[in-house]
């Protein structure tokens, strides 16, 4: 059994019906691991962090406070937390909640990151993406490539001026699935690490810019707001893009 991930399938899923398939005790603590047949819950991965939020019964006498969601390398995602209210039985039908002000900023963070991709692809500039991060504390992106170090503010100032022109003028986004055979013909980078343990899934952004990602996602670049790019350096070998929310 794998559960089935409903954010994937469209923008801004926050609450969904599911079953309740299996209960277990984290040993050495007073957590709950509760696995669902379905989830709006998003797993850290990707350089986004998970969702929180609660699950709760229908009659909503039973709730249960998740604090932390991880995907294993199965398919199956472990909804972590404790009970805050009565207690859910095997084949309990609930109702899943995510926390909307959470999800919203990390989504604005991990869209931010492909509009700077996009931009990168934009300038022609031959920097292969790699990791990144995206949380409130440290943003950032990195590339295989070069930078000229006596170039890396206006450069930084560039790349600013440009995403946010994108992002003020704003252009919506399309999922699509398809396996990773076929990434290349919508994608100017495919990864080769893509997780086996989900669908193979694309993002169009603006139309034109295809990114292979299993992560949340803005429908339209305008949710994203304005961004700073606060540096451009060479990292380890790397270029590294750090960035923020204005």
């Amino acid at each position: 059994m794998t559960t089935k991930l409903l954010y994937l399938e469209k923008f801004n899923v926050m609450t969904c019906i599911a079953h309740v398939v299996d209960i277990k005790n984290i040993e050495g603590t007073q957590h709950l691991d509760i696995i669902l047949d379905q989830t709006c819950f998003y797993p850290r991965g990707g350089g986004q962090d998970w969702d929180t939020g609660s699950i709760q019964g229908t009659d909503s006498q039973n709730i249960f406070e998740v604090t932390e969601v991880r995907l294993d390398e199965h398919g199956i995602v472990h909804h972590i937390g404790t009970y805050t209210a009565g207690k859910f039985i095997v084949g309990a039908q609930v109702l899943c909640n995510v926390s909307q002000e959470r999800r919203t900023l990390n989504t604005r963070l991990h869209s931010a990151a492909h509009v700077i991709d996009l931009i990168i692809d934009r300038l022609k500039i031959p920097w292969i993406p790699g990791k990144g991060a995206h949380y409130p504390h440290m943003s950032f992106v990195e590339y295989e490539g070069e930078i000229d170090p006596q170039k890396a503010d206006a450069l930084r100032a560039q790349v600013e001026t440009a995403c946010n022109q994108v992002i003020a003028q704003g252009c919506a986004n399309e999922i699509r699935f398809m396996p990773v055979s076929q990434m290349h013909t919508v994608c100017r980078h495919v990864p080769t690490n893509i997780p086996s343990n989900k669908p193979g899934r694309v993002v169009i952004y603006c139309d034109t810019f295809g990114v292979p990602c299993g992560g949340t996602h803005v429908s339209n670049v305008s949710d994203i707001g304005p961004i700073t790019i606060t540096k451009i350096k060479r990292d380890k070998e790397r270029v590294k893009v750090s960035y923020a929310l204005k």
